[in-house]
């Protein structure tokens, strides 16, 4: 059995449980996000930015079903899901989707992920599934968060003076596309933009001294979040005092993180070490970050209801202080460990944060 085929009988598992649990007799996958999961990685978007994707996947009895139209099945069976049990059902791509599933499944009850039919919408339930990363999903966690870090920090070394954010952006993008990797998110904000704005979509401005860039990489469904920033000339005092604060408030986050611990409580832990800082409503400037898996946040800590941090999970934490901020992925894991998934190569500065018995060493702003 491949390693795919391991990760698929495993999610199997939490889908059919899922399913029992609810009573009823399967359950649809129409999201994209759900299909990279179920998929172990597979893709059923052509347009990237749709919700949906062109192929849905069916859990019935004690078979799967990828659903597909007649002028598509044949690429998913082949490229998407081979090797992994699905069964094929088609339909012209000129007729409706729903009425395909509704003939595949009859009178029986399933869950779906979206609205669809009269069928039970499956919400936190569902989506809590994707929480606890497989071995197998580790292994490509790891990989895709080398890619980003690699590329992230080569960008930073080659990016100079004059050019403009869309250029910083497309020079990124470039490499991470080498690898497969897409980028779900990509801010760019040059000199004055970083400090105004705390999303700085690429807008043409031209860097002068300061840029930092903040990326959400995906491959296989999997998202990376990272952020860097880089000078040129010496850093002044003050921006650096700011970066000193981001990476105080992220060490709070990091070191109430732990399995069983509750997003609200790590929340609040990194409130109160704005607070500390002197910068007590700083938070209310930008969200601080949360889960992350297959999208690239499964859900954002302080808002919506209150989780709690799975096994094996990954979280990616981002406080922001007017113009500087610390990001990276982790990984929990069961036994309560944090892994980087995400990181800095050697060369880069770095400071060494500690808060009660645990020190974290974290990025600085890299000075060229």
């Amino acid at each position: 059995m491949t390693n795919r085929q391991k990760e698929v009988a495993k999610k199997e598992v939490r889908l059919r449980d899922l399913a029992a649990r609810k009573g009823l007799a399967g359950i649809c996958l129409s999201r994209a996000i759900n299909f990279a999961w179920f998929t172990a990685g597979g893709n059923s978007r052509v347009a990237t930015a749709t919700e949906t994707g062109v192929a849905a996947l069916v859990i019935l009895g004690d078979k799967k079903y990828l659903v597909a139209p007649k002028n598509e099945i044949h690429r998913f069976m082949v490229e998407q899901v081979p090797d992994l049990g699905f069964e094929p059902w088609t339909y012209e791509w000129y007729t409706s989707r729903e009425e395909a599933i509704t003939a595949l499944v009859g009178e029986q009850r399933i869950g779906t992920d979206i609205p669809l039919g009269n069928w039970q919408v499956l919400g936190a339930e569902l989506n809590q599934l994707r929480y606890s990363l497989t071995e197998e999903e580790i292994e490509r966690a790891r990989e895709v968060g080398q890619i980003c870090s690699r590329e992230l920090a080569a960008t930073c070394v080659a990016i100079y003076p004059g050019m403009t954010d869309w250029e910083i952006q497309a020079e990124l993008s470039r490499r991470l596309l080498n690898y497969g990797v897409r980028p779900a998110v990509l801010l760019v904000g040059n000199d004055d933009r970083a400090f105004k704005y705390r999303h700085p979509v690429p807008a043409g401005q031209k860097l002068e001294k300061y840029a930092i860039i903040g990326l959400v990489g995906e491959k296989g469904g999997l998202h990376m979040a990272l952020t860097r920033a880089v000078h040129f000339g010496r850093i002044p005092d003050k921006l650096s005092r700011l970066q000193e604060v981001a990476l105080k408030v992220e060490t709070a986050f990091l070191a109430a993180t732990a399995v069983g611990a509750s997003s609200r409580d790590i929340f609040q832990r990194g409130v109160a070490a704005y607070a500390d800082a002197g910068f007590p409503d700083e938070w209310r400037r930008h969200h601080q970050g949360g889960a992350i898996g297959y999208a690239p946040r499964e859900y954002r800590a302080g808002e919506g209801a209150n989780e709690v941090i799975q096994p094996n999970q990954m979280v990616a934490w981002n406080p922001t202080v007017q113009g500087t901020k610390s990001e990276d992925t982790l990984l929990v894991k069961d036994n309560n460990g944090l892994e980087f998934l995400t990181s800095v190569p050697e060369w880069w500065p770095t400071a060494k944060i500690s808060i009660g018995r645990q020190e974290f060493d974290r990025p600085l702003i890299l000075e060229r």
